[in-house]
């Protein structure tokens, strides 16, 4: 089991603990990531193997530096597996501004999971980083994750973000919508 500090921020919500990744997750995290279809969206590519994704796992485990990025394991409340991933990356403390991520196994869509784990992130960026602008780049075809970030006040601002992304040896222009604190 990963040694885990006490400042590691968990956040519990109805359904849901985010937490810090550990090894037993690396399944749970594998059904997402290395879901070809789920990451198509996404700013790389697919895992290929379980091994491909136990680095992942190893590597958001050590993410507690919450002066730049933390990742938490979205792991349902009653059973502590884990269905996804929400993060916080490119986070500018002066600025008091960061982006966020999100990836939810595809079983588990359509219940509002995702959108409980990624308020849950908001809150804990707002009220204990002090965060003003929470930004999601979204690919424009990402019609669910658009949805989504609406549903919760983000607006779209601009875009797309012409060859922001390069995955394998193709480019992606992702799309910027925000949340700003009051």
């Amino acid at each position: 089991m990963t040694e885990q500090p006490e400042n590691f921020p968990t956040i519990l919500t109805q359904r849901l603990r985010l937490r810090r990744f550990e090894p037993k997750d690396d399944a749970g995290l594998h059904a997402c990531i290395g879901d070809a279809n789920l990451v198509r969206y996404w700013d790389f590519s697919a895992c290929r193997n379980i091994q491909e994704t136990r680095s992942w796992v190893r590597i958001l485990a050590k993410t507690v530096n919450p002066d730049d990025a933390v990742a938490w394991a979205v792991a349902v409340k009653e059973t502590d597996d884990c269905i996804g991933m929400v993060n916080y990356h490119h986070r500018e403390a002066r600025s008091r501004r960061l982006e966020i991520g999100y990836i939810l196994r595809a079983e588990w869509h359509g219940r509002g999971l995702m959108g409980e784990a990624v308020q849950g992130v908001m809150s804990h960026c707002i009220r204990k980083l002090n965060t003003h602008r929470i930004a999601a780049l979204i690919h424009p075809e990402n019609g669910p994750s658009i949805r989504l970030v609406t549903r919760l006040g983000f607006t779209f601002e601009g875009g797309p973000l012409r060859d922001y992304w390069r995955v394998g040896e193709t480019y992606m222009s992702p799309m910027v919508y925000s949340f700003i604190a009051n």
